[in-house]
């Protein structure tokens, strides 16, 4: 067993690579956001204001949270991206005769490794990161007026605790893939990992009960409203505040378990829209379409990056909209991008890394699609604009789908301010939104175009030979 181990990692190691890099982000938002977190717990007496050390023990504790949501939905895609594209491995370990139990094995056997050394990366740029962290948090809340620092804490222990949570955590993620590869017949494992999928995709009972969860989670942010707002205090609107970008958070997970079921359709519907004949549209089209698992797929870590990054820009824009609005003559000093990226940073960084891996990883299954075009007749400009296009579409999908996790925090902070007797006022930056989309959607067609145009110079047949050897 573990020659065979062995023998896949050494063979799936590019697999792997193409998402390590989501893998190491989530590892350092977790281990920076808890030794953040001990660090004001243990510095309570020594900070001045005493306040200072909640509002970091707070920051900490958010940005844990928030990362581990990020976290598993974008690690949830990329492991099933890994596992999907390894269905021919898995094929000829059953007709070699292993068990499913021994192929999960090896499946996991290898994401505990990828996962592990990516926790011990992640662990080392966090130790990093910790001083200036802590330095960035005293300077947006002011508190380098006190003329004392935050101690940096740096506890080993914290660091193996962390380690462990997301080794489980990725274990856990890409556990049910692996069962699912092992019980799939060798010749449907083969026919999957040639290209054929069905766009009948159904659910399990995890999925809907994840997604009930969050529904529930979203539910009770918006119960919490009203019971705040009857004991209100100098701190309500604040907390009000810190549960919407939790909720803007737990609305892309919500969205991220649907997405098997809403992407297609939703990429149907827009795309259709689109009043154009160009060859390379329609095939880009037809090839997203047919692909219903790697659309899903690549959407969910580029629909976080731009949900949040809509969170980023419209929510502190807004809050001044509604501080004039009630007649606060002045901006207030702390209502900007600073104190939203000291919270939604890090899980933004998680979901950007996760779109850039994913993509890369997925490389060589569209170079196997544009090498088919080329076989069909199609001339190389066409199957470079057709991988391009194939960028475009996701992150059109992407961008409805953030905008949904946008109209949700929107709504909420409408519904808050007035809980707290705060006149609610909107303003949109369509600037910095339409910048958003276009950086996220070059950011999208690099990893996208970049990997194929090499594989564009080979033989189309050579192409297709090497992704089924695969």
């Amino acid at each position: 067993m573990l020659t065979i181990i062995r023998s896949e990692l050494r063979g799936s190691w590019p697999a792997w690579l193409g998402v390590a890099l989501g893998f190491v982000m989530t590892s350092f938002a977790l281990a920076l956001s808890a030794m953040v977190f001990q660090s004001a717990f243990l510095a309570r007496e020594v900070i001045v204001p005493a306040m200072e050390a909640d509002a970091y023990l707070a920051n900490g504790g958010t940005n844990f949270v928030l990362s581990l949501i990020v976290g598993l939905s974008v690690v949830a895609s990329s492991t099933e991206l890994v596992v999907q594209s390894r269905r021919g491995a898995v094929a000829r370990m059953s007709l070699v005769g292993s068990t499913p139990s021994g192929v999960v094995t090896t499946v996991v056997s290898q994401l505990g490794v990828v996962a592990l050394l990516s926790a011990v990366i992640g662990n080392l740029l966090a130790v990093a990161a910790v001083r200036p962290a802590l330095d960035y948090l005293q300077y947006e809340r002011g508190a380098e007026s006190a003329g004392i620092p935050t101690p940096a804490v740096i506890d080993p222990r914290v660091l193996i605790g962390v380690g462990v949570i997301w080794v489980v955590v990725a274990i856990g993620a890409g556990l049910r893939q692996a069962w699912q590869a092992s019980r799939i017949p060798p010749v449907e494992a083969l026919r999957q990992a040639q290209g054929a999928q069905s766009n009948k995709i159904r659910l399990g009972w995890g999925r809907w009960l994840r997604a009930v969860l969050a529904l529930l989670m979203l539910a009770i942010f918006w119960g919490l409203i009203p019971v705040l707002a009857a004991n209100r205090d100098s701190e309500t609107f604040t907390q009000i505040m810190q549960m919407n970008v939790l909720g803007l958070c737990v609305m892309g997970w919500f969205l991220a378990e649907l997405a098997p079921r809403i992407t297609r359709p939703v990429t149907a519907a827009w795309t259709r829209l689109v009043p154009t004949r160009s060859p390379a549209w329609t095939m880009a089209r037809a090839t997203v379409l047919a692909k219903a698992d790697r659309l899903s797929r690549s959407v969910v870590p580029v629909m976080f990056s731009i949900g949040l990054a809509f969170g980023l820009i419209v929510l502190p824009a807004s809050l001044n909209a509604i501080f004039r609005a009630s007649g606060f003559n002045t901006q207030l000093e702390h209502v900007g991008v600073a104190p939203f990226l000291a919270n939604l940073g890090l899980a933004l960084m998680v979901a950007m890394s996760g779109s850039i891996g994913s993509l890369f990883m997925m490389s060589k299954q569209r170079d196997a699609d544009l090498a088919l075009l080329g076989i069909a007749g199609a001339t190389p400009r066409q199957r470079i604009a057709t991988g391009a296009l194939e960028a475009v579409m996701i992150t059109g999908t992407a961008t409805i789908l953030g905008a949904l996790m946008a109209v949700e925090t929107i709504a909420y902070l409408s519904y808050g301010a007035t809980a707290v007797k705060l006149t609610f006022a909107f303003e949109f930056p369509l600037l910095g939104v339409l910048g958003t989309i276009l950086i996220t959607g070059l950011a999208t067609a690099v990893p996208t175009v970049l990997p194929s145009l090499r594989s564009l110079q080979l033989p189309e047949p050579k192409v297709v030979a090497r992704l089924i050897a695969e």
